[in-house]
């Protein structure tokens, strides 16, 4: 999928602290907006309370798992940037409309296009996929693999289905596009990632 503002973010230093700021989020979010939807027939509208609500529940949810980090960084860093997909899909802080425009080249029409499937998800995980990367390169780690399931425009329509049931189903798939194992039963839950299994008395204290 397209992650256009990658190259961006890794132009910000310190972007693993930075991230955890609001106004960076907020211009990287509507950076990427502008990326995503560049030479499309759609535009975004941005609804910045819901963004802010997003960013506040996350922010909470972060600093109480951020003690996490030093057992696997590279798992938690795509643990966070799922979990802010999370409330991004919960809060719904954007909504997509048609471009004021007659330049028939500018549309992606085809049913079978990913990101006319669900744009408003797709910008979402473009973005938390862009700024996961993006830390991830700062820090020297493997970066996500490119394509994968997200490729498929049918996924689109699975992870809007499922997050609209239970939002927290955004970490697993996000785990999907990041080519990692998700777990299905309690996504939310850092110690019952892959990565953290078995470790769970240690993360408690």
């Amino acid at each position: 999928m397209k992650t256009p503002l990658t190259n961006d973010l890794i132009k910000i230093d310190d972007l693993a602290h930075e991230a955890r700021r609001f106004r960076t989020i907020l211009h990287s979010f509507e950076s990427n907006l502008d990326l995503v939807f560049q030479n499309t027939a759609l535009t975004a509208q941005v609804d910045h309370a819901a963004l802010a609500t997003a960013f506040s529940k996350w922010r909470q949810r972060f600093d109480e798992t951020k003690h996490l980090a030093d057992t696997n960084r590279h798992d938690f860093v795509i643990f966070a940037a799922g979990l802010m997909l999370k409330e991004l899909v919960a809060a719904a802080p954007i909504k997509t409309v048609a471009r004021a425009t007659s330049d028939a080249a500018l549309v992606p029409t085809a049913a079978n296009h990913q990101l006319v499937r669900w744009p408003e998800g797709y910008a979402y995980t473009s973005f938390c996929l862009s700024v996961a990367t993006a830390i991830l390169r700062e820090m020297g780690e493997t970066e996500p693999p490119e394509g994968g399931p997200s490729d498929d425009p049918a996924f689109w329509d699975t992870f809007k289905e499922n997050t609209a049931v239970s939002p927290e189903t955004a970490i697993a798939f996000f785990d999907l596009v990041c080519g990692q194992e998700p777990n299905w039963d309690a996504p939310d839950v850092p110690w019952m990632r892959n990565a953290l299994r078995g470790k769970k008395a240690l993360l408690k204290n």
